[in-house]
């Protein structure tokens, strides 16, 4: 029976805010089959899936099963739900509307502390049968914040260079599996590491960033919902290191957000590499979250490039129960279930028997009035961005 073992591994500082010189560390866990390991497996949750243990039993099953290694990584801001958070921040303007809360209900604001003052209000709606919705910043364990997947990305693949040359792993046969966020977490490490991945398996992910992580407070948009109180709904905003405000260091603006999407000229820019990931994706027809046209398009736009891409679009007929529960965003799929089937579509060609580190690659994409690089020649990878001369 696989065991899991709990690896910490250097990986790359936030270059982007200029903190080159700030090293990282983070951790995987790895399950190694009974025999030597056929290749390796790493499963990407979502975003907020990190307090079950689904991750851990998705390791076990599959290395028993297929003899593959298998990985889940703790990439950055994984901790980012109430419960597994490093704290929760009211900022003035959470304040200022906790204090209308207690006007509304002619109380006078009462409680040493801001958690004390919310108590005290639920416990008078509780008395009086009434409901209340206020705001705060959630701030994810490790002190960490939201970067918006490059980042995330990275410790993916620093995650699997560190394995490879850690463990007895055939670098022809790594596969990636995600769902909703972490499928664009694995989708933009094959773009950073364009030959490095022979599979990604991909169920609902975002083609593009989601600005509801990134600036959420400032778009005025929550990005999680929990009943901290019996009466009282937290509507918490994901600590971040970006702004929308023009002309900062961390002005999240063009160059920051296409280097992340996977438009068509992006993907011209990827398919310069010639990478020979098989993508295979699976997606409900009308996903709200991750919007479905986007993810056609995405596929298109590589399919055009002559990229290996299986896309199946779900409709509402399909919804089985078992397999397909629902035809939401990520349709409630079993990720064990949705290996399987997807495993099966491989055929026997594998990608090089070198990756970007053993090539010692330099990877670059231009975005804006920048040259994002992605330096392989050692572990952890160099990350810079490069302004780029004026014409």
């Amino acid at each position: 029976m696989p065991m899991l073992e709990k690896v910490s591994f250097p990986t790359t500082p936030d270059f982007e805010l200029g903190f080159e010189h700030c090293s990282r560390h983070t951790d995987y866990l790895i399950a190694q089959p009974a025999e030597p390991a056929k290749g390796l497996v790493v499963y990407v949750p979502g975003f907020g899936e990190d307090a079950g243990d689904y991750r851990q039993k998705f390791c076990l099953r599959v290395a028993e099963k297929y003899g593959l290694a298998a990985m889940t990584v703790d990439y950055h801001c994984f901790y980012s739900r109430p419960d597994v958070q490093k704290s929760t921040v009211y900022e003035a303007e959470d304040v200022a509307l906790i204090e209308k809360l207690f006007m509304a209900n002619n109380l006078p604001f009462a409680g040493n502390s801001i958690e004390e003052g919310v108590a005290i209000l639920n416990q008078h709606l509780a008395k009086n049968n009434r409901k209340a919705a206020i705001t705060a910043t959630l701030t994810p364990g490790k002190d960490e914040y939201q970067n918006g997947g490059v980042l995330q990305a990275l410790d993916i693949i620093n995650a699997v260079g560190h394995a490879i040359d850690q463990y007895d792993i055939p670098v022809d046969n790594v596969i990636l599996v995600g769902s909703s966020y972490g499928g664009y977490i694995a989708n933009l490490a094959t773009k950073f590491a364009p030959n490095t991945f022979r599979a990604v398996f991909d169920n609902s992910s975002w083609a593009q960033p989601n600005f509801i992580y990134i600036v959420g407070r400032e778009y005025g948009k929550e990005e999680y919902l929990h009943n901290t109180h019996s009466h009282i709904t937290t509507k918490f905003f994901l600590r971040t290191a970006w702004t929308l405000r023009k002309g900062l260091p961390n002005t999240f603006d063009g160059k920051r957000f296409y280097v992340r999407t996977f438009s068509e000229e992006q993907i011209g820019q990827f398919a310069v590499y010639q990478p020979e990931t098989y993508y295979y994706f699976i997606h409900a027809e009308k996903d709200r979250l991750a919007l479905t046209e986007h993810k056609i398009q995405m596929a298109t736009f590589m399919i055009q490039q002559q990229m290996n891409v299986h896309m199946e679009v779900i409709e509402a007929s399909d919804v089985d129960g078992q397999y397909i529960k629902t035809i939401e965003h990520g349709m409630k799929l079993s990720m064990l279930t949705f290996f399987d089937k997807a495993y099966a579509h491989i055929d026997d060609h594998r990608i090089g028997s070198q990756n970007d580190f053993m090539n010692q690659s330099l990877i670059g994409y231009d975005s804006g009035d920048c040259r994002y690089e992605f330096d392989y020649s050692s572990l952890p990878v160099v990350g810079r961005v490069v302004q780029k001369a004026s014409a």
